[in-house]
């Protein structure tokens, strides 16, 4: 199989951020993102259509990110990438400040029940990113099949004082041009879509932003006893938690392997703890990494902290 199919994807981990997207794309153009681009018909195909612009997909379903490649590899397509990550998360670390020209959303799960409501977009914080990183005189553009979910961010929108023209209506007809779109008109159902410019500007905290060197902190010894303890253990941060759930123990090295997760954005990545001449160094492993999150970095140095003796 040509390996070029699956060049599109890009791990972000390993890219300083905010990511240089001249530099990226070698070239000057506007940036245009989609949030969940499921199959990536929509996503293509306004790369297709607008090959003068760099549009950037996001999407967290391994399944979803090996179709879309085979679909931007066929059409020859140089102006289109994707992120396997949560596109909230993309969206507020991988963009400077007034840098995208449009943001889309189509059919997210809208979480109906109240205990799922945190995952839902319609939350305060994703438009306060939106209000950052959209260009004045861009606009956010949200598509549902839910009627409450789209007016529910309609008045969020509003709410936040960073947009004009706001507008909510019913749609039809396709108006994205995908297989499923067109399955679901055909069976008499309609969508609905908010649209709101960019009128004002507000910033957001990002959290990798800053800091290029892996975390890590330098001990002189370590209480083994207390590394093995640590296996499902709770740690608390102000922005989150963490947990330890295995260790694993090799020559002069041992590793953690950790799932932290801050406002809902869940990471799995591994510590490593290793013998030097000088004493001991724990790390973020650069194997099974991470984005470099407070919680993150904290989990690093409650590590050390923990198995100092």
């Amino acid at each position: 199989m040509d390996v070029g199919v699956f060049s599109y994807c890009i791990d972000a981990k390993k890219l300083a951020l905010p990511i240089d997207w001249r530099n990226f794309f070698n070239r000057e153009a506007e940036l245009i993102a989609e949030l969940g681009f499921g199959n990536g018909e929509f996503l293509v195909n306004l790369a297709k259509e607008n090959p003068s612009r760099n549009y950037v997909g996001f999407e967290t379903s391994l399944v979803s990110i090996v179709k879309v490649q085979k679909r931007i590899h066929a059409e020859c397509l140089d102006n289109v990438r994707v992120f396997m990550v949560d596109g909230q998360f993309g969206l507020r670390e991988f963009f400077e400040d007034e840098s995208l020209q449009e943001i889309y959303v189509n059919f997210p799960c809208p979480w109906p029940k109240k205990c799922h409501a945190h995952k839902r977009f319609t939350d305060e914080g994703f438009v306060r990113t939106v209000a950052a990183v959209l260009r004045r005189g861009g606009f956010f553009q949200l598509t549902s099949d839910v009627d409450w979910y789209v007016y529910d961010m309609a008045k969020l929108i509003q709410a936040g004082g960073c947009f004009g023209e706001i507008s909510v209506w019913k749609n039809g007809s396709v108006v994205l041009g995908t297989r499923y779109e067109r399955k679901w008109l055909s069976q008499g159902k309609v969508s609905f879509t908010v649209k709101a410019v960019k009128v004002n500007h507000k910033t957001v905290e990002r959290w990798t932003w800053g800091e290029s060197a892996m975390p890590h902190v330098h001990i002189k010894n370590v209480d083994v006893n207390r590394l093995f303890q640590l296996k499902g253990q709770v740690f608390h941060h102000e922005r989150g938690v963490f947990v330890v759930k295995d260790v694993y123990a090799a020559d002069n090295e041992y590793l953690l392997r950790i799932v932290s997760n801050e406002s809902n954005f869940q990471q799995r990545y591994f510590i490593s703890v290793e013998k030097k001449q000088d004493g001991w160094l724990v790390k973020l492993d650069p194997d099974a990494s991470a984005y470099r999150t407070f919680v993150v970095k904290f989990s690093v140095k409650k590590i050390a902290e923990v198995i100092t003796t």
